[in-house]
């Protein structure tokens, strides 16, 4: 997916299924205001007058995920999946999901939760940021028949992450980040896992995942904070 097209795919389902939430703002705007920038993201998107430094706390609104629909139900026999032979996109089971998605939540909670300078709270006043999260076009590649014991995987799959930060007292959105990209660690991008893959690798690798992604998140909004300030 091109890079274009993850910003304009992010836009159209925030526009259409978040917004219709129930939220702590009543109207949500000021998207078609933003200007691509340079950030720790593949996509960055600013409000030109965004003033980070304004804000001390993080508010986490409801997260959205979605899963691509599809995919194979079965990746045939042990040793077809120990050849290589079937590499999905698999089926994403509604009890997968679930789970899937409060690991995420969680993960991301607890890191923005390590910052400083912002403080998760529970409740909006004027210096809080509502911060809204999510994954879209969800796949794996996790065989759903998953018996060998020497099975091993670079990545269980690939999301499209994003974050969108706005003003909990106007309701104007500061900035918008997504990218796509393989779910496994940043430590061991693009190699595959020495461990033989089964269930807690699988959930292991998706919490450190949601980790590395919300920790690029608090840095960059550390970062500007203090370069506001």
């Amino acid at each position: 997916m091109k890079k274009a097209a993850v910003l304009l795919f992010c836009g159209i389902l925030m526009a259409g299924v978040l917004y219709a939430q129930e939220a702590p703002v009543e109207k949500v705007t000021g998207g078609e205001d933003l200007v691509k920038e340079k950030g720790a993201f593949a996509e960055n998107w600013v409000r030109p007058d965004a003033d980070i430094s304004k804000y001390s706390k993080l508010y986490m609104w409801e997260s959205v995920f979605q899963f691509r629909k599809g995919g194979a139900t079965t990746a045939g026999t042990t040793i077809q999946m120990m050849r290589g032979d079937s590499s999905g996109p698999y089926e994403v089971t509604e009890e997968s999901q679930e789970k899937f998605k409060q690991i995420v939540s969680d993960a991301i909670l607890k890191e923005l939760g390590r910052s400083k300078l912002f403080e998760v709270t529970d409740t909006v006043s004027e210096d809080t940021l509502l911060v809204r999260a999510g994954v879209l076009d969800i796949t794996s590649y996790v065989p759903p028949n998953l018996r060998a014991d020497r099975i091993h995987l670079a990545s269980v799959g690939e999301g499209t992450i994003f974050f969108e930060l706005i003003d909990a007292e106007t309701g104007v959105i500061q900035a918008r980040v997504a990218e796509r990209r393989s779910i496994q660690p940043d430590v061991r991008m693009n190699q595959v896992n020495a461990a033989p893959t089964n269930s807690a690798t699988v959930w292991g690798d998706v919490e450190r995942w949601a980790r590395d992604e919300a920790q690029t998140l608090r840095k960059a909004l550390e970062k500007a904070k203090k370069k506001a300030e």
